[in-house]
């Protein structure tokens, strides 16, 4: 339930959903309970009080702050201190050789390494000093971006780049704004941004792994590989299965089960996030660009995208550019008929993609 309501805060604006149930419930979620809410909360504690419980909302869920680093921080540390306390004595064992001892140390003191670099690096601040750099190196398709100044920053926006309102700064190639590291995932840092996630998927299935063989070491050590269960009806003697075995084991040590259980967890979700972003990255789409991409996809299936003839811009008297519009096909103008007819300039092949991701330009 709750992977369902992250689903639809996330992607209920999607234009392939916003106007069916997702995108219903979505405006449910965001609009129509805050609202009710809001009058219930001004009609019983008073217009004054609701005012301070809107401000700690904003600080908590709408402006940087390191609520998510901590929990993370403290959720982690709790687990290893957790596993080190009731696990680290079954170590060597039937199934764990003792080079496990050695490794994981490195392995607790990685990732929280990662971790730090990840929050501490720059995401590619642009400044007045670098934006001459940013807008070479990036051209504008006149489709997604297009030359515009920054409201907030006072500078020119190059290609690819967003004003984040929660680090209040433009960044390069922004991905995303990431609560859990209190910054943006942008052209410099999302190679560390992806080392981070590999540690953390690698780190947990590490972790499952190992308390998944402690438990088949106590099934042996307790001797349920043997034991079996005996019927006085029949007098048969039927040998107890692994199954019923682990679930044994699980039932008389829940907190290594318990630890086993959340790393497990967390690794696939984390790689499934991981996954994802690889899959972007390496088509030349940022999280970012992924969402305008669906808008320009929704736009071509109302027929409201068109691409025209700017003759005025262009060397050699043609120059096309994107737009959209309502009012039908007009002189010089081609209706977009399908997404594929549009090509994404900075797309440079998957490979020279991810290439970019982990060594960007320095500006």
């Amino acid at each position: 339930m709750f992977g369902f309501i992250v689903f639809v805060l996330l992607f209920g604006e999607s234009p392939s959903l916003r106007n069916g149930p997702i995108g219903k419930l979505h405006f449910i979620l965001t609009e129509r309970i805050p609202k009710i809410i809001t009058w219930i909360m001004l009609h019983t504690i008073g217009k004054s009080n609701v005012d301070r419980l809107s401000k700690a909302w904003f600080y908590c869920c709408e402006s940087r702050n390191p609520f998510l680093q901590i929990f993370f921080v403290l959720l982690s540390s709790a687990s290893i201190l957790c596993f080190l306390k009731f696990a680290m004595p079954h170590f060597p064992g039937p199934y764990l050789h003792w080079i496990h001892n050695a490794i994981i140390p490195i392995q607790i003191i990685w990732l929280y390494v990662s971790y730090y670099i990840v929050c501490t690096a720059n995401p590619g601040i642009i400044t007045p000093k670098n934006i001459k750099a940013h807008l070479d190196y990036y051209k504008y398709d006149r489709l997604i971006y297009a030359p515009k100044d920054c409201s907030t920053c006072k500078l020119q926006k190059p290609a690819r780049s967003k004003h984040c309102s929660m680090c209040k700064a433009c960044i390069g190639r922004l991905d995303h704004h990431c609560a859990w590291i209190n910054g943006c995932v942008g052209e410099n840092n999302q190679r560390y941004f992806f080392i981070f996630l590999m540690t953390l998927v690698q780190f947990c299935a590490y972790g499952a792994y190992l308390c998944f063989q402690i438990y088949r070491g106590m099934i042996i050590e307790w001797g349920l590989d043997k034991a079996f269960v005996y019927d006085p009806l029949t007098h048969l003697k039927t040998p107890v299965s692994f199954y019923k075995a682990f679930l044994y084991v699980l039932q008389h040590d829940r907190i290594i089960g318990a630890i086993g259980i959340l790393a497990a967890v967390v690794s696939v979700v984390v790689f499934i996030f991981l996954a994802y972003q690889i899959y972007l990255a390496g088509r030349g789409i940022t999280t970012n660009e992924a969402f305008k991409w669906e808008m320009i996809e929704d736009a071509i299936d109302r027929g409201e995208l068109f691409k025209i003839e700017n003759i005025q811009s262009s060397a050699n008297g043609k120059d096309y550019t994107m737009h959209t519009s309502v009012q039908g096909v007009r002189t010089r103008e081609r209706k977009i008929e399908s997404l594929t007819e549009i090509d994404n300039i900075y797309d440079k092949g998957f490979i020279n993609n991810l290439y970019e991701v982990f060594f960007p330009p320095r500006f």
